[in-house]
């Protein structure tokens, strides 16, 4: 860290070191929120492509890296910001706590720079799968250059930070070594500041022409892109710490004070990143619970629903009577009831006496000469009688 000439420090105040103006605990409290909501995320992701997909590729493996160096940034802020008075104003800092102070500002730069460039490759990695889905071949070149973009620009940061000064511990060490040297490093941290935030606008809509070639629905492509589109808001927090680094190192040489919310919108930046890049997995990880609850709920319907059909009372008998009398004995039944509704009753009655006689001494008729004799025994004159 570059230290103020000594014009400047003749011009502070008179050093608060027991109660110092500090920015509270604002830092604290949002990288606690946000590693949390990143620790979900990326148990989410591995849970979908282990368990779900059995599957664990090179862009699982950047996430992992993008992971590590993102809590490792947290860790050394939140220990800057709580230990080595990265709250407050810069003359209100204690001599014996600056080499320390620049020694943690040495190692967050570095793994900020390493975190970006992981969480970057992790969706560009990611990408490679829709150009296989969605058939637009030629895209890969687009992506082969993404990758290598993106390995240049980290390649390059994590030697300006190491390197920076000469010698590299020059830049932390208290009082400043004799001899050595540094390079600006207000403009430095400027410089990468406006890249690192083109960089996450590039990878943030670089994903739509390959998405909305996807073979689905319009709705669902429409929402997958306002999920990835959801890294606008790594732009957004990107350009905030540019602005706070010009801030802290060009603007003013308060560079603890101005930190604080440089560090807020590094630890937005890299949380949101990790999540954003982690989204597509939660995607199909929320699609297969529901899916999962549905097919339970409709199990336990099932047997609620037989058991209600077994205690209801059995349906009635349509049993028909008719039906089981052929149907040329209904012709004559239905012969017989007409011809009855137009008796009188003396004349019904006489029919039911002629029925019964009837019935009494029919006699089978199983062959010409027998139903002959049937006739004659109801009383009816056979065919030859009458011919003779």
């Amino acid at each position: 860290m570059q230290l103020p000439p000594i014009s400047e420090v003749l011009q502070w105040p008179t050093p608060n070191y027991a109660h110092p103006e500090t920015h509270g605990s604002a830092l604290l409290v949002v990288n606690i929120i946000f590693i949390i909501l990143v620790l979900v995320a990326v148990v989410g992701r591995f849970y979908a492509r282990i368990i779900y997909k059995k599957c664990f590729g090179i862009d699982d493996v950047a996430c992992v890296l993008a992971l590590i160096f993102t809590l490792a940034t947290a860790v050394v802020v939140v220990l800057a910001n709580e230990r080595y008075g990265w709250n407050r104003h810069l003359y209100d800092i204690p001599f014996d706590w600056i080499e320390r102070a620049n020694i943690i500002a040495f190692i967050a730069k570095l793994t900020f720079v390493l975190a970006a460039t992981f969480i970057r490759l992790s969706l560009i990695l990611f990408y490679y799968r829709l150009v296989r889905d969605s058939g637009i071949t030629w895209f890969n070149w687009v992506l082969h250059f993404s990758v290598l973009w993106t390995l240049a620009v980290g390649i390059t940061f994590v030697c300006f930070t190491i390197w920076l000064c000469s010698p590299v511990a020059a830049y932390w060490t208290f009082p400043p070594i004799e001899g050595g040297t540094c390079i600006d490093e207000g403009k430095t941290m400027l410089g990468a500041g406006v890249v690192n935030t083109v960089s996450d606008l590039w990878t943030t809509i670089l994903p739509i022409p390959l998405i909305m070639q996807l073979k689905m629905p319009l709705k669902q492509r429409l929402g997958v892109c306002v999920l990835l589109c959801l890294g606008i808001v790594v732009t957004i927090a990107g350009a905030l710490r540019t602005y706070f680094t010009w801030k802290g190192l060009m603007d003013s040489w308060d560079v603890t004070w101005h930190a604080n919310a440089l560090w807020i919108a590094a630890a937005v930046e890299l949380d949101v990143g990790l999540i954003c890049s982690c989204a597509p997995a939660w995607k199909s990880l929320l699609a297969r619970q529901i899916q999962e609850i549905t097919s339970k709920l409709s199990s336990l319907r099932s047997p609620m629903n037989s058991a209600t059909e077994s205690s209801s009372p059995p349906p009635r008998s349509r049993f028909n009577p008719l039906r089981s009398i052929p149907w040329f004995q209904l012709g004559r039944l239905d012969f017989e009831q007409t011809r009855r509704t137009r008796l009188d009753p003396s004349e019904e009655y006489a029919l039911q006496d002629v029925e019964k006689t009837s019935k009494v001494t029919e006699i089978p008729m199983e062959n010409d000469h027998e139903e002959g004799q049937g006739y004659a025994a109801a009383g009816k004159p056979y065919a030859a009688d009458t011919m003779a």
